[in-house]
């Protein structure tokens, strides 16, 4: 059987108990790693451990991380899952899809990270700008809100259903472009820096929408290591000759 083990990353989580419950159902599918990001409760936390039952090594091993952005480092492809329909250009595929890329890249040797959000607001537009794609469990158009710890499982259950057959199909697939979320978030650093410098972000009060419409070019681009260091070059060039102009 093939072993596919994304990591599953819990955003502003409030329940200690979606926390336990996300581990047991990660255990059941065979997932391990868990990482927690601006968690709101004291952690480590025996409510948590209490309703893992035999998840307690995921819950024990769990990380910390202050942000989003660190929780990603080493990570080359993220699919963050949303029921709320955002107005941001950011790419929206469903859980389907996205079992059959999740398995395309982890047989190349991709890190994976499957990201959700909170119970009471889900994922920050922020938040959202730092991950490759969105991703929608289609439930019943009355009542679309999920509980976190019932997506998970949803997730877990159907990467662990499709894996086998879907990982035979894919075998001979073009390898995936994968590079280091880091380096792209850095690449956004950069030209955010420069644009600023320059007045792009105008009027300010639209520069956060702004800011969320660039980074969701680039994500849909799906840039190599080496074009992302070509559109570096690029802007320290640029940033160069200005300075030369004005000087």
């Amino acid at each position: 059987m093939s072993h596919l083990k994304p990591t599953i990353i819990l955003v502003d989580t409030q329940l200690a108990e979606n926390i336990g419950l996300a581990a047991r159902a990660m255990y059941n599918f065979g997932l391990v790693d868990l990482f927690l990001v601006r968690p709101k409760i004291e952690w480590p936390s025996e409510k948590a451990a209490a309703v893992s039952v035999d998840a307690l090594p995921i819950i024990n091993n769990a990380k910390c991380f202050d942000s989003l952005r660190e929780a990603l480092v080493g990570i080359q492809y993220s699919y963050a899952f949303t029921a709320r329909r955002r107005e941001m250009d950011k790419r929206e595929i469903s859980n389907e899809e996205a079992i059959k890329k999740i398995v395309l890249n982890e047989n190349q040797n991709t890190n994976i990270a499957i990201v959700f959000g909170g119970e009471q607001s889900g994922l920050t537009n922020d938040d959202l700008s730092l991950v490759s794609e969105c991703v929608s469990i289609e439930t019943d158009n009355l009542f679309s809100s999920l509980n976190l710890s019932h997506a998970v499982t949803v997730f877990c259950h159907s990467l662990f259903a499709a894996k086998d057959s879907l990982a035979t199909i894919s075998a001979g697939k073009k390898e995936a472009r994968a590079v280091d979320h880091s380096k792209l978030h850095h690449f956004f650093d950069h030209l955010e820096r420069e644009l600023d410098i320059r007045g792009f972000f105008e009027p300010v009060e639209k520069k956060p929408s702004m800011v969320i419409k660039l980074r969701n070019i680039f994500h849909r681009a799906e840039l190599s290591d080496r074009e992302i260091a070509s559109l570096r070059g690029v802007l320290t060039s640029l940033t160069k000759y200005k300075e030369k102009q004005e000087d």
